[in-house]
């Protein structure tokens, strides 16, 4: 029988659960799992870390296989004394298995992890740090790392969501690139970010306040062009 790593574990456990929720729920939230292949060459694209406490963000986390990706990528880095990860999900759901998989990358870690999940919306939770309001945080955490498979869904331009970053919206935004934008937002300034979304954030109107805070904020250093959604997404038919 051959040893499973922690990731093939978590994907396990999110295979499971994709066979007893419905398709059509799912997707009415724009909630679509990362394969298991994908997960891994995501968790590879970030550098060495140069520190010995490594603070991961996963907005959006689902079943957490992109955080175990990460933790399971980290195993062997002598370097990582610590790993403090916060991963944040709202769906009744897939909470479960997310406190399930959490549980288990900590108790199976060579490295010591602390994990914190929240259960508030990514978005309208940091809309007055995100905003510089009079109720924002003076000291908002920051990340290392920053890694998600966002939601892809289409919101109306009055959307709680689109109204909590009125700085990159214009138009029919959609949640992934407020995800986006969001996370490099929480981003260290040393820091790194890895995310998987469509190509449709590099043209049109819609998307230009996005870019425009993408490069005015952060630094592309690389682009991986997937083939084909139907690889990325291997088990969403």
């Amino acid at each position: 029988m051959e040893n499973k790593t922690i990731v093939d574990i978590v994907f396990d456990e999110t295979l499971k659960y994709l066979e007893q929720m419905p398709k059509t729920k799912r997707k009415a939230i724009g909630q679509f799992f990362t394969s298991i292949e994908t997960a891994r060459y995501m968790a590879s694209m970030f550098v060495a870390p140069q520190k010995s406490n490594l603070s991961i963000l996963d907005p959006g986390s689902g079943s957490g296989i992109l955080t175990a990706a990460i933790i399971d990528r980290l195993q062997n880095d002598s370097g990582v004394k610590h790993i403090k990860a916060t991963c944040y999900e709202t769906s009744e759901d897939v909470l479960p298995i997310l406190r399930k998989n959490l549980e288990y990358i900590k108790q199976n870690s060579v490295i010591p992890i602390d994990y914190e999940i929240v259960g508030q919306n990514y978005i309208t939770s940091q809309s007055d740090d995100f905003n510089g309001t009079l109720m924002a945080n003076p000291n908002p955490p920051k990340y290392d790392w920053v890694i998600s498979n966002p939601p892809y869904k289409k919101i109306m331009k009055d959307a709680v969501e689109a109204t909590s970053m009125p700085g990159v919206c214009y138009g029919a935004p959609n949640l992934y690139f407020l995800f986006t934008a969001m996370g490099l937002f929480n981003l260290d300034e040393q820091g790194e970010m890895v995310f998987i979304i469509p190509r449709s954030w590099t043209s049109g109107a819609y998307f230009q306040r996005f870019r425009d805070y993408l490069f005015e904020v952060g630094t592309l250093k690389q682009i991986h062009l997937l083939v084909s959604r139907d690889k990325v997404f291997e088990k969403e038919s």
